[in-house]
């Protein structure tokens, strides 16, 4: 009797823990996509086609241009050596600016456009040394 009591105690604690644990996964792989320098990307960009990944980059000197009315930005997304055309639709972060580094989430669609859901800038005032 004591035996089936301690089985049926197991079972549930296994039955809760791997219902909890996959809820935990799923909810957390929003989150995991992976982070890429622009080179990185522009190399592994046709094994990654279709998948949530982040960039960091260098937003390109001129090449910045806003749709005010359908609330558009497109730019380029450059490193020394390589661009990625980026869009974005939304809220624009106040610090937004050529020159300046950002980190873009979203996807590369079909006509090799990175279309991006967040845009992130770096606030570089949280980066420099205190003096």
């Amino acid at each position: 009797m004591k035996s089936k009591t301690i089985l049926k105690t197991v079972v549930g604690v296994v039955v809760i823990g791997g219902g909890l644990l996959y809820f935990m996964v799923q909810a957390m792989q929003s989150s995991w996509a992976y982070y890429y320098s622009v080179d990185e990307f522009v190399a592994n960009r046709a094994l990654i086609k279709d998948q949530p990944v982040r960039i960091a980059g260098r937003v390109k000197e001129g090449s910045v241009h806003r749709d005010l009315r359908e609330l558009r930005l497109t730019f380029t997304l450059a490193s020394p050596t390589s661009e990625v055309p980026v869009q974005y639709t939304g809220a624009v972060p106040d610090n937004f600016a050529e020159g300046k580094e950002v980190v873009v989430a979203g996807r590369l669609n079909a006509a090799e456009i990175f279309e991006a859901d967040t845009l992130m800038t770096k606030c570089e005032s949280k980066y420099k040394a205190r003096r």
